[in-house]
């Protein structure tokens, strides 16, 4: 508690922002009740942690209280959904945080518990758990999903009012996605098609700050081989 408080009071002090890691596991809940007789999310509150510039990563053991407490400080929760499926964690219940008003974006956590830290599929993953936690079809649509991943995570990092959509002013942060593949025909819907029907390789250009980081599918600044060397390198260390 010593460290989160001193972590609240240099984010104040600061004016930064904070990600945490919370109520990722019914186990981690379980272990911080028993130990304290307080839920995580009610410690953040109760020490300054829990506010408007805090990134709640997972939240995928809550109840209706943890929503409320979420939604009344102004928080954003990461919703991982690869990550939670992998390790099951279980499923963060995105439409009700979004009906108390609470700003859900989307993450991938790290390699370590998601391996491919692939953005599109993190869009369809979210969509269809979304589904299947809710038993409601219609409970995070293709474009809620794509938003998700755009200008909602822009907000929760307070960069809303630099990129996440594209408008005059904003950075041109932005993919182009070949259409024309086989596993996208027929084009009626181009969220829909993005969302449940790519997997990435469909992404052809790419755009950071209007800077072309992608193009023809090929990285214009990243020597490939020598990733898969340095990669090599650390395993061999790593594995002794």
């Amino acid at each position: 508690e010593a460290v989160l408080s001193r972590t609240a009071m240099l984010a104040n002090e600061l004016d930064a922002a904070v990600q945490i890691h919370l109520h990722e596991t019914a186990a981690e809940v379980h272990a911080q009740v028993e130990a304290t007789g307080e839920r995580p999310i009610d410690l953040l509150a109760r020490i300054g942690l829990l506010g408007p510039r805090t990134q709640c990563v997972h939240m995928t053991a809550v109840g209706n209280q943890d929503i409320a407490t979420v939604a009344e400080y102004g928080a954003h929760v990461i919703h991982c959904p690869c990550s939670n499926m992998k390790l099951a964690s279980g499923a963060c219940p995105v439409k009700k945080f979004k009906d108390a008003g609470v700003n859900v974006a989307l993450g991938t956590d790290g390699a370590a518990s998601n391996n491919r830290l692939n953005g599109l599929a993190e869009m369809q993953a979210a969509a269809l758990l979304a589904k299947l936690d809710s038993g409601d079809p219609t409970a995070l649509s293709a474009s809620e999903s794509i938003r998700m991943a755009t200008l909602d995570s822009a907000r929760a990092l307070g960069l809303d009012h630099v990129t996440g959509s594209l408008e005059p002013g904003k950075s041109a942060d932005f993919i182009a996605v070949d259409l024309s593949e086989i596993n996208m025909a027929p084009n009626h819907q181009v969220e829909s098609n993005v969302v449940y029907a790519s997997s990435g390789t469909e992404v052809t250009w790419s755009w950071v700050s209007g800077n072309n980081v992608v193009k023809n599918r090929q990285l214009q600044h990243l020597d490939i081989a020598a990733l898969r060397d340095t990669a090599a390198l650390w395993r061999a260390k790593l594995s002794g």
